[in-house]
């Protein structure tokens, strides 16, 4: 993982697309800021941003979405305490296309959501293919193990994960082990707290045997069974 920072990491993964004419990510970060603005009540934020984007902006901001979440939860983290505003509940920040959406101009909306029964859901158009395993758990530094037998595999302390963890630490959908070419990885499904590896915030990383992987302040790694 670079160490860039992750806007100029999501600036040079547009700017090919953008070459052509384009929806630019700024554009996406300066709307979003000002729709929680106008939306926010009686000193609180709203946690639901929904930016719906035409078809053809969405799939070329596919790949770039986890670097966008993470620069907007930074801004509306700054937003917040500089208004001095509370939030009641995790942030979600949800990405969708709508073929009557215009070419180049996102519909950003901030409301007031109940987050606390919200399960993950898989991005749209995403299938899920199941894969199985035998003789692995994931530790955790608490000396807690779960048996580790499947991919996709979900954590946090939300209902409808793999593995639910009741620690304020992590979101209630907050990380997904995934099977990859080669092996498996662990991504971030846009937490508050964020999945560390040696101390630096990532997106997704390979899940290796023995590499400890920080959730929030939770930290895990995968091992075989003894």
């Amino acid at each position: 993982m670079s160490d860039t920072p992750r806007l100029e990491r999501l600036l040079e993964q547009t700017v090919r697309l953008l070459s052509g004419g384009g929806l630019h990510p700024v554009e996406i970060l300066q709307r979003t800021q000002a729709a929680v603005q106008a939306a926010a009540r009686d000193g609180n934020a709203p946690n639901h941003v929904r930016i719906v984007l035409n078809p053809s902006d969405y799939a070329r901001y596919r790949e770039a979405m986890a670097d966008l979440r993470y620069e907007l939860d930074v801004l509306l983290d700054r937003l917040e305490r500089r208004e001095g505003w509370s939030r009641i509940g995790d942030r979600l920040i949800d990405f969708e296309q709508d073929p009557a959406a215009p070419q180049g101009i996102p519909a950003v909306t901030a409301t007031f959501a109940d987050t606390l029964h919200r399960d993950y859901a898989p991005p749209v158009g995403e299938t899920q293919v199941i894969h199985r395993y035998q003789g692995l758990l994931l530790r955790l530094g608490d000396g807690t193990t779960v048996p580790f037998t499947h991919t996709p595999f979900r954590i946090g302390r939300g209902p409808g994960n793999d593995f639910l963890y009741p620690n304020l630490a992590l979101s209630r959908n907050h990380a997904e082990i995934a099977t990859v070419p080669g092996g498996l990885e662990i991504r971030d499904l846009g937490s508050r707290n964020g999945v560390y590896v040696d101390g630096r915030r990532v997106t997704r990383t390979p899940l290796l045997l023995g590499q400890p992987v920080r959730l929030g302040d939770i930290e895990l790694w995968l091992e075989r069974e003894r």
